[in-house]
C-alpha cells in the first residue's frame, strides 16, 4: 500500500530529512517558503478601509453630523417658537431671517439623510471585517524568517504573505495569492513565531530535491 506524503512538514521534520539543523534549513541558498498556522483576521495590504482604524475618518465625520444637527434642530426649534412669538430669544441669540431659516432647515435635512448612511456604511465594514476570518497557514515574511534564524524567535508579524489556495473561503476571494497581508486579532494570542511555528509545504520540498538531484 503507498505510503500517503502529509503535505507539510515541519522544520525539525524538514532538517532531519535534509541532514541539517533548523538554522542552517532557514539560511540555505536553497531555503524553502515557510509558512505559520495564524486564526484570525486577514486583509490585504492596501484594503485601508477594512484594516483596523480604517474607519476613524467616518466615525468622526458621523459624530460631527450628529452633533450639528442637533444643534441645528434646537435653533429652529427655538427660531419657529419666536416666530410664533411663543418665546423671547436670550441675548446671545440673533433672530434669522426666512431665509436663514431655510438654509438652516436644508442643512438639517442633508445631514438626516447623512447620519443613517453613515452608520450602515460602518456597520456594512462591520460585517464585512468578520467574512475575513482565516484558519491556516500563511507565508511568514522574509524578515521573520531572518529573525527566527538568527535568534530562534521573531516578534508575531502583523504581516504575511498569503499562499496559493485551492479551494478559497469567502474570505480569501478578496486576496489574491501571494499578496502583502495584514493580520488581526489572532487567537490564541502569541507574543513570538519560532522555529517549532514553521512548516515547509511538501510540494516545495519535493521541487527542491528534484533541482539538487
Amino acid at each position: 500500500m503507498p505510503t500517503i506524503e502529509p503535505l507539510t512538514l515541519t522544520l525539525a521534520e524538514l532538517a532531519e530529512r535534509w541532514n541539517m539543523t533548523p538554522q542552517q534549513v532557514l539560511e540555505s541558498p536553497r531555503a524553502l517558503p515557510m509558512y505559520f498556522y495564524f486564526d484570525g483576521l486577514v486583509f490585504d495590504f492596501n484594503d485601508k478601509w477594512h484594516r483596523a482604524n480604517g474607519d476613524a475618518g467616518v466615525l468622526q465625520m458621523l459624530e460631527q453630523h450628529k452633533t450639528r444637527l442637533s444643534t441645528l434642530e434646537i435653533d429652529l426649534q427655538r427660531q419657529t417658537m419666536h416666530k410664533r412669538g411663543l418665546l423671547k430669544l436670550t441675548q446671545w441669540e440673533e433672530a434669522l431671517s426666512d431665509e436663514e431659516l431655510q438654509s438652516q432647515q436644508a442643512e438639517a435635512d442633508r445631514l438626516s439623510e447623512e447620519i443613517p448612511r453613515l452608520t450602515e456604511q460602518l456597520k456594512q465594514r462591520r460585517d464585512e471585517r468578520q467574512r475575513r476570518v482565516r484558519n491556516g497557514l500563511l507565508r511568514a515574511a522574509p524578515r521573520t524568517v531572518a529573525d527566527i534564524a538568527k535568534r530562534g524567535q521573531a516578534r508575531f508579524p502583523q504581516f504575511a504573505y498569503m499562499p496559493y489556495t485551492a479551494n478559497k473561503t469567502e474570505g480569501d476571494t478578496a486576496i489574491a495569492d501571494g499578496a502583502v497581508v495584514a493580520l488581526e486579532d489572532g487567537f490564541p494570542l502569541k507574543e513570538f513565531l519560532t522555529g517549532d511555528d514553521l512548516v515547509a509545504a511538501m510540494v516545495d520540498v519535493r521541487a527542491a530535491e528534484d533541482g539538487a538531484a
